[in-house]
């Protein structure tokens, strides 16, 4: 699994393997590649990807809501700025929790 660089004062709270789907065309693709959750943001590393696909500071995220994409339990972090980046993946449980542990609220 891909690794973070921390920040200075910046622990990790918990990682995983998940999917992000984004629009491709008229519809929405899963990217697969690795979600990370710190007491100070939150991130998303695309697979064979350089750089980070989503990097939020806790401050910049509005909330999550859970719901579903096709049979998935889906995870979407919503930021102030109005973007939406919706997760599935096993740890999809974890990352709720792990969103509250940094101080996420769920919308």
């Amino acid at each position: 699994m891909a690794k973070l660089d921390l920040k200075p004062g910046e622990t990790m709270i918990g990682s995983g393997q998940m999917s992000l789907y984004q629009k491709q065309g008229l519809t929405k693709k899963p990217f697969q590649g690795s979600i990370f959750v710190t007491n100070q943001r939150a991130c998303f590393k695309i697979s064979m990807v350089p750089g980070l696909e989503m990097d939020l500071p806790v401050e910049e995220i509005k909330g999550f809501s859970v719901g579903k994409i096709a049979l998935f339990t889906a995870v979407t972090i919503h930021s102030k700025s109005g973007e939406t980046y919706p997760f599935t993946g096993f740890p999809a449980k974890k990352l709720q929790d792990w969103l509250r542990q940094a101080g996420v609220q769920e919308i």
